[in-house]
């Protein structure tokens, strides 16, 4: 019952969003009857000079910078500038009687009364952010000589969140989560993938499957193998173009049968013309109308374990046999990845996670020169050798600490006796 019911709003949700798009026209119409239009804010202006924003929203560089907001103007015709603070300038945590704050802290920053002050003051968030701890950890590594070549400095946005995008150079790039955990999305690193690859799909199904907190498959939007939103979407059968950093609607609906060759963002080489749904996306289905049926009969469903599909509609990087006797690291298509496997019951399979062989096949269809070498289980190896130096890595193949030459790898901590695929389970 509760998968109908999250099928339901996830429908009602996207369609609602079409019907938006469908009917702007009409509410663009209908705005010329309120006061609050654009004709509105040009006549106000012309009798009602606005104040200048303030220089640091009008130069907006290192020194100088801040947010613009609307202002307490009639219908918010004008605007106003909130300068961004920096380290260690006064600053007002607000309350009751307190004037409205001229600026803010600005990114990073908080405002909070520092040990020792009397006043709040603007001071990093390095107590209060995994990103920004992570930050000062690799600032004290790199002071102590302990930073290798490829080991990249977190990258943290105004929040104290991690940014989206992880890199490996000259391997892959892959998504993350707010707290920097790895979510669905990766590609080949180029020096532009920061600009078409963000993540914002990957990010909300992750945060669906969190909230929702299912033990069955959970239907989200349609990502694309980036972790940006799929341009077009469907439910049932009406589908949708849609932005594909925002995922908000940009056409008309059009039915999946008659009309989706001629949406503006349909893909023959990604779509096919007469049916929305992928392979693995009707398997998917198909699970969760047996979980409804058992479910409404007073049955516990127990064997749906995991997802067999990511977000992009495509087959998950991990796949069980039809045998039952072993699972494999698979390709988007279901089809096993080189011979990268494990059997069940077994530590080779409770470690599996085949991000290694995932990256390998990627950067082998795109001609690499560089390709890593797996455990196995399609595993990344602890240890890994490029251009004549050995360093180690973490299960998302980042390298981990300062290498070596190769002739002294040995000397690593992860040599282990030259063993590099441990079968350590958690």
């Amino acid at each position: 019952m509760v998968v109908i019911k999250i099928m339901y709003k996830l429908s009602a949700a996207i369609i609602v969003l079409s019907v938006v798009a469908t009917l702007a026209g009409a509410q663009l119409e209908l705005a010329k009857n309120y006061v609050c239009t654009e004709d509105f804010c040009d006549t106000y202006r012309e009798s009602n000079e606005c104040d200048t924003l303030k220089i640091a929203c009008r130069v907006q560089n290192a020194t100088h910078n801040g947010i613009v907001f609307p202002s307490a103007t009639p219908c918010s015709c004008c605007k106003t500038c909130v300068e961004n603070l920096r380290l260690g300038e006064d600053c007002s945590v607000g309350g009751l009687g307190y004037p409205v704050p001229a600026g803010i802290c600005g990114p990073g920053l908080y405002c909070k009364v520092a040990e020792g002050d009397e006043h709040p003051t603007c001071q990093p968030m390095l107590e209060s952010s995994k990103c920004f701890t992570a930050q000062k950890a690799y600032d004290e590594q790199r002071q102590q000589g302990l930073i290798g070549h490829l080991m990249q400095r977190p990258d943290c946005d105004g929040d104290g969140n991690f940014q989206p995008l992880r890199c490996i150079p000259g391997q892959t790039c892959y998504c993350v989560d707010e707290d920097g955990k790895r979510i669905f999305g990766e590609a080949v690193h180029t020096a532009s993938i920061q600009i078409s690859m963000r993540c914002e799909c990957s990010r909300l199904a992750a945060k669906a499957r969190t909230l929702l907190n299912s033990q069955y498959p959970v239907l989200t939007s349609r990502c694309d193998s980036k972790g940006s939103f799929d341009q077009l979407q469907c439910v049932e059968d009406m589908c949708v173009c849609v932005d594909m950093h925002t995922g908000r609607p940009s056409s008309d609906l059009r039915n999946v049968t008659r009309g989706l060759a001629s949406l503006p963002c349909f893909d023959k080489r990604l779509h096919e013309n007469t049916t929305y749904l992928r392979d693995c996306e009707n398997v998917k289905i198909a699970q969760i109308m047996d979980i409804s049926e058992y479910t409404s009969g007073d049955f516990n469903v127990l064997e749906f374990d995991r997802d067999i599909c990511q977000p992009d509609g495509f087959y998950d990087r991990i796949q069980l046999h039809p045998t039952g006797g072993y699972q494999y690291c698979a390709d988007r298509d279901g089809a096993p990845i080189e011979e990268y496997r494990a059997p069940l019951s077994t530590p080779l399979a409770a470690t599996m996670n085949c991000k290694c062989a995932r990256a390998r096949k990627l950067l082998l269809d795109s001609k690499s020169l560089e390709v890593p070498e797996c455990c196995p289980n399609g595993n990344y190896k602890r240890l890994a050798c490029r251009r004549g130096e050995c360093y180690c890595v973490n299960e998302d193949g980042e390298q981990v600490g300062v290498e070596r030459p190769e002739k002294d790898k040995q000397k690593l901590p992860c040599y282990n006796g030259g063993d590099y695929c441990p079968l350590v389970v958690a």
